[in-house]
């Protein structure tokens, strides 16, 4: 009689903590959309098993470009990505559900490189310049800072989408363009090849939602507790990328392919310059989408940042105390 007892106490205390387990049962797509830096809290959240800590079942897969992520998106294939804050306006405008549930950072993050005898941004007029994909936020932070100078993007600078960030720095190597907006670690391999920076973007005071937490508001609505897991496990990579930097610069080796220390210290710290802690999602960087938008599309006049956002999440978990914990004092 002990023993059978004891034998069921075993069950039952089993069955008790699979309840208060965060373990989900579905598996899901998730994906990643260039060679850089900012993409690395999903390489970390992968290969850490801060996922798995989480207990969600994802696989991540590359989809170059936020556009091409966008679309696959909407179309169910994958429920989460990082996409930027143009893309989830023009679908929003367009009918379509994404939503940025999280910002990993809030600024175009870009670094403008360019060929040796272009000394300016004004040097670019009649020059051919390359993005990775048109709606992408090469693309967008391109035309910005085009704007901001008094060129008028196409017209008085021809510009041609290339692919991924590899791409671009080739394409820029044999001067196929002769500037690209470029992150790490492809800058450094732009400036090793002779190439020199015009311009910083992250000081050019253009807010913009360079990469989101982005899913579609059903997938929230249907996966809420999944939801806010993947911020934990956001949460948790960040931390991880501050506090174990070894490893950490063994997982963006795999990922990008390169093993110069210098160009793996120089992309972990562009990811640090830039990316967020607490996830939270600024209004002003979907109100200057909004504003870019509206010169081509009537509909974006009408619309609310508030409408492709959702902060929600995020400021659950800071007011249950989440970011507070790990860190061990306010991140921010």
């Amino acid at each position: 009689m002990v023993k059978r007892s004891s034998a069921a106490f075993v069950v039952l205390a089993f069955f008790l903590i699979c309840l208060q387990s965060p373990a989900f049962a579905e598996k899901f797509v998730i994906a990643w959309s260039a060679v850089s830096a900012l993409n690395s809290p999903f390489w970390v959240m992968n290969d850490a098993g801060l996922l798995k800590q989480e207990g969600l079942d994802m696989e991540l897969v590359y989809i170059a470009s936020s556009p091409t992520v966008a679309r696959a998106t909407l179309a169910g294939d994958i429920v989460l990505s990082g996409a930027n804050s143009q893309v989830i306006v023009d679908a929003g405008l367009n009918g379509g559900d994404l939503v940025a549930m999280g910002a990993i950072t809030n600024v175009v993050a870009f670094y403008v490189m360019a060929a040796p005898e272009i000394k300016s941004v004004s040097d670019l007029r009649g020059k051919v310049v390359g993005v990775t994909r048109f709606g992408a936020s090469t693309d967008f932070g391109m035309r910005m800072l085009l704007s901001k100078y008094g060129l008028e993007p196409s017209k008085d600078v021809p510009m041609i989408q290339i692919g991924g960030m590899p791409e671009l720095a080739a394409a820029l190597a044999k001067k196929s363009v002769f500037a690209a907006p470029m992150s790490q670690p492809m800058v450094y391999l732009a400036q090793q090849a002779g190439m020199r920076m015009i311009a910083n973007l992250a000081k050019e005071e253009i807010p913009f939602m360079h990469i989101g937490l982005t899913t579609s508001r059903k997938w929230v609505r249907e996966h809420r507790p999944e939801a806010k897991a993947f911020i934990r496990a956001y949460g948790r990579a960040l931390f991880f990328m501050h506090t174990r930097k070894e490893e950490t610069r063994k997982i963006f080796a795999k990922y990008t392919r390169i093993n110069d220390p210098g160009m793996l210290d120089g992309s972990i710290q562009y990811g640090y310059d830039f990316m967020e802690k607490i996830p939270l999602v600024k209004a002003a960087a979907f109100q200057v989408t909004l504003d870019q938008v509206a010169r081509t599309n009537p509909k974006a006049k009408q619309a609310r940042p508030e409408q492709f956002f959702d902060n929600s999440l995020v400021q659950e978990l800071i007011d249950e105390g989440f970011f507070v914990k790990l860190w061990g004092k306010n991140p921010t």
